[in-house]
Parts: structure tokens; sequence; C-alpha cells
């Protein structure tokens, strides 16, 4: 799944996740196919970015693995690492992560 701005989609991209506006309403679901007129009409709506399914588009940006982000977050966290709270809010981060990693090995 990629998350890329509205005016990068294109008919046929398959939403991977609803589509929202900024109170919380869903404007489109998940799992429908994109025509013309359903971009257009969210990008009118205000929508900036949408999240399709697969990687359909290059962003220019290399997604880094699981385990690059596991080590990114470990090394962010390194100077506050003896703070209770810090610790967990690390390790619901890098648990977050692993669970990702799984889910995208069976997808």
């Amino acid at each position: 799944m990629q998350r890329i701005p509205i005016k990068l989609a294109t008919a046929g991209m398959k939403l991977a996740k609803p589509v929202r506006n900024k109170r919380g309403m869903i404007l489109c679901g998940s799992n429908v196919e994109l025509t013309e007129e359903m971009i257009a009409r969210l990008s009118n709506m205000g929508v900036e970015r949408i999240t399709v399914e697969g990687h359909p588009v290059d962003t220019g940006v290399e997604e880094k693995s699981p385990g690059q982000q596991i080590d990114e977050v470990s090394a962010r966290f390194r100077r506050v690492g003896k703070d209770p709270l810090m610790r967990k809010i690390r390790d619901a981060i890098i648990q977050r992560l692993k669970e990702k990693g799984k889910l995208g090995e069976s997808g």
C-alpha cells in the first residue's frame, strides 16, 4: 500500500484505505477502484492524499524496510532511553513496525 498525493492518482487505482474528510467522515470506502470523476471530486473536496493498493507511483523516495525503520527509531530514542515513558513510546512504535512488516510479508 502507498500513500500518494491525489494529483498523482489515476483511474484504475484501487483504494487501500477509506478516504476521509477533515472531520473524519468517509468520502469513499476502501477497495474502490478510482475513476477520473472520483479523483476530481475528491480533489475538489480538499482531499490532498490517498492510500492506494500496491506501489503504483514512483515518488522518487526509496521506501525503507521495517527493519531499517526500527533501526532509525532506536537511534532516535537512544538519548532518552532511560525515561520509562519514552521507552514505552519507542517500544510501541517498534511493535507497530514489526506488525506492519508481517502484514507486508503475507500480503
